[in-house]
């Protein structure tokens, strides 16, 4: 997830605190030694307690696919020694977290604990999609807090987004278009890009979507947070 580090007139400045709350990442400002969950953007304690950061819109996507519509995209730098993931075994491993006894811990039934989600929080509803689920269907029309809502999503490369599908108050109903996150819509049949929520070709070329902010994660972990959850799986 991405966030504005500004509040109110503030621009704070992160680093990763060392701690953990209900198995998720806390985080602090520099400027007053504050807590944050990752998860929520909520300060837990310190001066900004109680004090909200924005989530902002964005994508996670392969380099192929993200250079497919965003092909003068700046990249941060990063050390190519250190290409790898370290979590790879904890991914594998049947572990769900590392604060509390195992056999403590409660996991909502409704899908595997390490079942990977996307989860979204919108017009005071909150809800996760199955990345399983999306991969079979690549395509979902979903209505979420009364906000008619698609989700895309290429299970290859564990690509995707959400837009709202109501571009000018039109709602549209789109189907998987003829390539991995491509998707047309029934209405027009316009082709749009998934992945930067843009007509392509057809009557709505150059009309685009609003992205809806996501957060990617444990299926264990966003219901310990949000255990109010909807589910699609």
């Amino acid at each position: 997830m991405v966030y504005a580090r500004s509040v109110g007139n503030r621009t704070l400045t992160f680093g990763v605190s060392g701690l953990l709350v209900r198995n998720s990442l806390v985080m602090y400002d520099h400027e007053t030694g504050s807590l944050w969950s990752h998860l929520t953007g909520r300060a837990l304690a310190g001066p900004m307690a109680g004090e909200h950061l924005q989530l902002l819109a964005s994508t996670q996507a392969s380099w192929a696919a993200w250079r497919r519509v965003h092909p003068d995209s700046l990249l941060l730098e990063f050390d190519r020694a250190l290409l790898g993931d370290p979590y790879g075994p904890y991914y594998r491993s049947p572990k769900l977290g590392v604060d509390r006894d195992q056999t403590d811990f409660v996991v909502d039934p409704r899908l595997g604990p390490k079942e990977k989600v996307i989860g979204l929080r919108l017009a005071g509803r909150v809800k996760a999609y199955s990345l399983a689920a999306l991969a079979k269907q690549k395509v979902v029309n979903d209505l979420v807090g009364g906000i008619p809502l698609v989700i895309v999503f290429d299970g290859a490369s564990e690509s995707g987004a959400v837009f709202r599908r109501d571009p000018a108050g039109a709602v549209l109903r789109f189907r998987p278009g003829p390539a991995p996150l491509d998707m047309v819509d029934e209405e027009t049949g316009s082709r749009w890009d998934g992945l930067g929520g843009q007509a392509v070709l057809g009557p709505m070329r150059d009309t685009a979507l609003q992205q809806i902010p996501i957060t990617y994660g444990f299926w264990f972990a966003w219901s310990d947070v949000y255990p109010e959850t909807d589910l699609f799986a």
